[in-house]
């Protein structure tokens, strides 16, 4: 084998010139002073026609330049008109990773341009051309003739049969440059078979992943709406910005337009959605534009400060479901838009933030005047190093100032300092002291004496001072038993505080849910919020006890609380209210990988009644998961309700195969008015390369003009083209 290398291919024919004696080696020389890109030749034999100028390498021929590779069986170069050509299993490694498997190549002498005949071409992502000839220009784009594209990997028992979807043209446009495919007259096959036309169709090469142009439309029907048709564009503005504009016409109304724009910055990052529509049938309760629209940004000011805003507004109540833009816009709260502007500092021992907040009740009974305002709501927290034996100083303090166009107006002011300290014996037991007084100022105005138990029960100032001492001990006991470990752990606290009684005279804004379970025995306070606090003098107890074995875990958890005397300012269906508190319980049980049963309970102390119960059942591996939940909650828990709450959900979630998956899941009410609630089924296929699914729901519930309905959601997803969307309501 004979080995040359030289700065370019006119060198390459400048040493065939001279080993041949030709009498151009001079000029070829000159022209290779200006290229700085050096070629590399290897090959079993070489020969040189110096009537005709062509030079000819055979026999494991490879040559390279500029990150490009050229293999064949036979190359040759002619040195009259530039042009290399090659044959016999001729292939084209691109810098980028590009592979061309051809059947004869001819190109020019930078192997840059020239045409190929008998084309297959894989790119970096694994995507694959195939074309009987093929040009290219200018380096890097790449007419092919009678072509075909697929990003699916193919057959391995049988590498010729069809892939699982292709496009196939009469031309195909493939720019390296712009990663971009263009399609002319192309067909959509499926396993071969076609099954959609387009006379034009462009989108990223795979390597792209951001690409001005149109997405994949989305289909459906609607009793309400009738046939809908959104064609979403997407826009690339620049490196770190985006638009999505998405028209969506009804047979049954007006066109509605979405659109979201999108943008991250230096130091922080920002996003805009909405949509917006001149409805057909506005009335009284429906306004004649009808739209939404969201904001949100954050901007990091240094190391220690940051800022945001995420504010949300519907111009009425049903909006958002009357037109099945939940999903659309990523909502995932039902009753409510909130909206919220903050400033946020952090360091190594404070957090302050200071918020403001606004809402918008979408429920049938909100109302737009009676809908708090929180401006602001400012907290900060600090807690000190640690001191003598180990104890820790803190401070909280919070300013909240609630505002409503009609009703109450409250606001409140606490600080409360705090110490800490903790203490482990050498016997293993866990002692905890903490001290606390809790300094609160109120002022109200407006309030609706009588509507609620919420409102303060007269206007003007209040206030409220609440010391507090705490003790807390536990004893984590462990024995093993060979590979089976057991843990017992009894634990108890006590809690030493003023009663300050029912607490009416001051407004209750945040504090209005309690629930009682062993996840919050043994809090400090365990309202929701800092309106309401639990006072006086109490005892809380509970057991702990945990089995590990190998694959087998079973745990559970009993606890129950003591009071001097009974606490006004909790719910009476509480369970917290009088001197000794319902008992919770919790019992898990996972006797294998493939089993786990978990049941929390509250029960009354005086009759044994149990009023709250949360049941789930989890049986089967990974890839046959069934799942089952129950929940009870007595009426007594919740006086507003006309009933208990009494509903059992299941649902399975199987994997067929490698690619095929199912799931379905129902919601039912076990109570007076028994029924499904909601219903859901899938099937879907995935690869790499294509989706296929079907989704089907039915919701029982419904209001105003979101009334109950069946959907249908048929899914198509095609790798490097998107998704499109079939769906039926």
């Amino acid at each position: 084998m004979r080995r040359l290398a030289a700065p370019s291919l006119t060198v390459l024919a400048l040493a065939f010139g001279l080993w041949a004696g030709t009498p151009d080696a001079a000029t070829a020389q000159g022209r290779a002073a200006s290229d700085n890109l050096p070629v590399l030749l290897t090959s079993d034999e070489m020969t040189s026609d110096e009537e005709l100028g062509v030079v000819t390498a055979s026999g494991n021929v490879e040559i390279a330049q500029g990150g490009r590779i050229l293999r064949a069986d036979t190359l040759t170069y002619n040195r009259r008109t530039g042009v290399v050509t090659a044959s016999g299993n001729v292939s084209v490694v691109e810098a980028s990773g590009e592979v061309a498997f051809a059947e004869y190549v001819e190109l020019t002498s930078d192997l840059r341009d020239g045409v190929m005949r008998n084309i297959r071409t894989m790119l970096a992502d694994q995507s694959r051309f195939a074309a009987v000839t093929a040009r290219r220009a200018d380096g890097s784009r790449t007419v092919m003739r009678r072509a075909t594209y697929s990003p699916c990997e193919p057959c391995e028992k049988d590498p010729t049969r069809a892939p699982i979807w292709q496009l196939r043209a009469s031309r195909i446009t493939h720019d390296a440059e712009q990663k971009e495919i263009v399609y002319d007259d192309a067909w959509m096959e499926i396993a071969g078979v076609p099954v959609f036309y387009t006379p034009y169709l462009s989108h990223p090469d795979g390597t792209e992943k951001r690409k001005s142009g149109f997405l994949p439309p989305d289909v459906s029907t609607s009793s309400r709406n009738g046939s809908m048709l959104a064609t979403p564009y997407y826009w690339t503005l620049g490196p770190s910005a985006d638009l999505t504009v998405t028209p969506i016409f009804m047979s049954n109304d007006n066109p509605l337009m979405a659109a979201e724009y999108r943008e991250r910055m230096r130091n922080g990052e920002m996003a805009f959605e909405g949509a917006i529509l001149r409805t057909k049938d506005g009335g009284e309760s429906i306004p004649d534009w009808r739209g939404f629209a969201r904001l949100s940004a954050n901007q990091d000011i240094n190391d220690n400060w940051r800022t945001g805003l995420d504010a949300s507004r519907a111009t009425d109540k049903t909006f958002i479901e009357r037109y099945k833009l939940r999903r659309r816009f990523s909502l995932i709260e039902q009753n409510t838009l909130e909206s919220r502007a903050f400033v946020e500092r952090f360091s190594d021992e404070t957090y302050l933030v200071a918020n403001l907040f606004a809402f918008q009740g979408l429920r049938p009974e909100d109302t737009l005047e009676r809908v708090p305002y929180a401006l602001p709501y400012a907290s900060f927290r600090w807690t000190g190093e640690p001191g003598v034996a180990g104890g820790r100083y803190g401070l909280d303090a919070d300013v909240m100032s609630i505002y409503r166009e009609t009703g109450q107006h409250a606001q409140r002011v606490s600080v409360t300092p705090t110490w800490r300290l903790p203490h482990t014996t050498r016997t293993g037991e866990i002692y905890t002291l903490s001290t606390s007084l809790r300094i609160d100022g109120f002022h109200t105005a407006d309030p609706e004496i009588g509507r609620d138990q919420f409102q303060a029960s007269s206007s003007g100032g209040a206030a409220r001072v609440l010391p507090q001492i705490a003790l807390s001990w536990q004893l984590p006991l462990v024995r093993k038993f060979g590979v089976v470990s057991s843990l017992i752990e009894p634990m108890t606290a006590v809690y030493l505080a003023p009663n300050l009684g029912s607490q009416r005279e001051f407004p209750n804004e945040d504090s209005r849910g309690l629930t009682f379970d062993d996840t919050n025995l043994f809090r400090l306070n365990r309202f929701t919020g800092s309106d309401r606090l639990e006072t006086g003098a109490r005892f809380v107890y509970g057991f702990n006890t945990r089995l590990n074995a190998p694959g087998q875990v079973y745990s559970a958890f009993v606890g129950h609380q003591l009071r001097m005397e009974d606490e006004q300012a909790v719910p009476s269906f509480s369970g917290l209210q009088k001197r000794s508190s319902d008992f919770v319980t919790r019992v898990s049980v996972q006797p294998h990988s493939m089993v786990e049963a978990t049941h929390r309970a509250q029960f009354r102390s005086e009759s044994g009644e149990m009023v709250r119960s949360l049941s789930t059942l989890t049986l089967g591996p990974s890839a046959l998961r069934f799942n089952v939940s129950h929940v009870r909650i007595d009426r007594s828990l919740q006086p507003t309700a006309n009933d208990s709450i009494n509903q059992v959900g299941t649902s399975i979630v199987a994997r067929l195969s490698e690619y095929w998956r199912t799931r379905a899941s129902i919601a039912r009410d076990l109570g007076n008015q028994s029924g499904t609630l909601l219903a859901t089924t899938a099937l879907i296929y995935e690869d790499d390369c294509f989706l296929w699914g079907l989704e089907g729901q039915r919701r029982n519930i419904g209001r105003a003009d979101i009334p109950p309905d069946t959907a249908l959601f048929f899914r198509f997803g095609f790798r490097n083209l998107g998704e499109l969307a079939l769906r039926g309501f």
